[in-house]
């Protein structure tokens, strides 16, 4: 397993799972008609945009063996095109934007590693769905805690997310 920086011949397997790991992750939480709606080009162009110009996006790729099974992606500045529904960033820091793994790679480093490529110790912020637990303590054990800002994503059937920063952290 491994995780290296996204090329543009990632697009169509980035789209893949960007669109898999939505279905995994949101069960429960968005009905499954709006997950079954999400249209799968949607992702295509916009890893297409973030991923082939002369300077891409910061993207990571997780992948097992030639297999993509989970992505990262971070900014510092809303970037035109960049995905919708997230606020900027907090004070300038960067913003994780998503840290996605399918079901089947969790709990094997790969998403400490994503996190740790993207933003290796730099202060950030990330925004993340209220009622998913797991992954708000994922989040925790890296440093992030929740900051008190609330927002609501109508589009997404007024999915609740909370917003979770951390400081800089000191090198090991």
């Amino acid at each position: 397993m491994s995780v290296r920086r996204a090329v543009a011949a990632d697009v169509e397997a980035l789209a893949e799972v960007h669109i898999r790991c939505w279905r995994e992750t949101y069960r429960g939480m968005l009905s499954d008609a709006f997950l079954s709606g999400v249209d799968p080009a949607s992702r295509v162009d916009l890893w297409r945009m973030l991923l082939d110009r002369p300077e891409p996006a910061e993207a990571w790729v997780a992948c097992d063996g030639g297999t993509v099974v989970g992505f990262a992606g971070v900014r510092r500045d809303p970037a035109p095109g960049a995905p919708e529904g997230h606020p900027p960033p907090v004070s300038g820091d960067f913003q994780l934007w998503g840290l996605y793994l399918l079901a089947s790679h969790q709990g094997l480093g790969l998403g400490r590693r994503l996190l740790e490529a993207a933003l290796g110790n730099e202060a950030a912020s990330l925004w993340v769905a209220a009622d998913n637990s797991r992954a708000i303590g994922f989040y925790r054990r890296f440093g992030f805690e929740p900051d008190g800002a609330e927002d609501v994503l109508a589009e997404w059937e007024s999915l609740r997310e909370i917003r979770m920063v951390r400081p800089a952290q000191r090198a090991a």
